[in-house]
């Protein structure tokens, strides 16, 4: 049996999206950006919203609006994709890595207050808050700390699209200073939209600014002229991309509801599996990623998978076992024992919202079968 049931898949661009570029083609492209945060602006429930080439482009441009210095120093969890500590090394910041809880796979706040009082100082900036599989972090916890260290809060909703806690999108709670989030597939590389959200008026001036070259024009004397006022990048998303980015928008709520419809497959048919861990049970998970744990031999189960046609991912390889971190910062493999701990077990299975349910049975048949023979 071979399925070929990859797991960031290759969803076929919608026909809508042809129609649209079509259409924009004849009628023109101008203001599709302009409507692309508009509407991203809706969906999280912030005044301002900033679209960028990639997500990663986002979280870059919210260093540069938080003024990030040689040697500050930005919370993050050690459990997050490459692109969170990189855009603080660009600035020659230092990434303080935390560890995570070992059910949620989320920053753990205890560990978070032992690293703010570790590394209090005015070069303490800020936090940055990834919400893990589509789970929300212990956001109130969060706060309290970030109060009571003086640090502000940034969260990276790439990992939870359209999720909140009790109805109220993340990133717009009034504690938060910004927000990225994503559109597309950042790991795959086929398509990302990243967006910049804040109720901070200074921060969305100054992250305006530079994501196109910090050029400023005077537009009523000569517009052909410009000036250049600051060190700037070329972060701004084009037209036709924005036409995709909105579209994938608008089907934001419609896919997370399918990726709920089908973990509650996966719980329904794997439960009580040997050698199985399933996600931890939340209101508010929006799984948009299906995590699972292998008590053994999770290579092994892997492969078994791979030979029936079902393509898994590990989310994610902890960064301090990454050649960079561990030897910029000497750490060692067991200094974050909990992410130790999930990166030897987890197995990300496929969840995308285009997979029928028969596919998803079938692949939870594989599951089963493997499970009965893994030793």
């Amino acid at each position: 049996m071979s399925l070929n049931i990859s797991f960031e898949g290759a969803e076929r661009p919608p026909v809508e999206l042809a129609e649209r570029i079509a259409r924009a083609a004849e009628e023109g492209m101008d203001g599709s950006v302009a409507a692309l945060e508009e509407a991203a602006a809706r969906q999280y429930a912030l005044p301002h919203a900033l679209a960028t080439v990639n997500s990663t482009a986002a979280l870059h441009l919210a260093m540069c609006a938080l003024d990030l210095k040689r040697g500050d120093k930005v919370i993050c969890s050690v459990n997050a994709y490459a692109d969170i500590p990189e855009v603080v090394r660009h600035f020659d910041a230092e990434p303080i890595f935390v560890d995570c809880d070992p059910f949620s796979y989320n920053l753990n706040p205890e560990r978070l207050e032992a690293a703010l009082e570790a590394n209090r100082s005015k070069k303490l900036r800020a936090v940055i808050v990834n919400h893990m599989a589509g789970l929300p972090a212990e956001m109130e916890r969060i706060y309290e700390l970030a109060e009571r260290y003086d640090v502000q809060v940034i969260e990276e909703l790439t990992e939870a699209p359209g999720a909140g806690i009790g109805g109220q999108p993340l990133g717009s709670d009034l504690r938060t200073l910004m927000a990225i989030a994503g559109l597309g597939d950042k790991i795959s590389g086929r398509f990302d939209a990243g967006i910049l959200l804040t109720r901070d008026e200074a921060c969305r001036e100054r992250a305006d600014l530079l994501r196109n070259h910090a050029i400023v024009r005077d537009s009523e004397s000569a517009p052909y002229l410009y000036d250049i006022v600051d060190i700037g990048c070329q972060y701004r998303l084009d037209d036709y991309s924005a036409l995709y980015a909105t579209l994938l928008l608008e089907r934001l709520d419609a896919d997370n509801r399918r990726r709920m419809e089908i973990a509650e497959i996966y719980y329904r048919e794997l439960e009580g599996l040997k050698h199985l861990r399933l996600p931890l049970r939340h209101p508010d998970h929006s799984y948009f990623r299906y995590i699972i744990e292998i008590d053994r031999n999770r290579d092994a189960f892997a492969r078994k998978l791979a030979e029936k046609g079902i393509e898994v991912a590990l989310h994610y390889v902890p960064l301090h076992t990454t050649r960079y971190y561990k030897e910029k910062y000497q750490l060692k493999l067991f200094d974050f024992p909990w992410a130790m701990g999930i990166y030897q077990r987890a197995l990300s299975l496929p969840n995308r919202p285009d997979l029928s349910d028969e596919e998803i049975l079938t692949i939870c048949e594989a599951v089963r079968e493997i499970d009965a023979d893994h030793i």
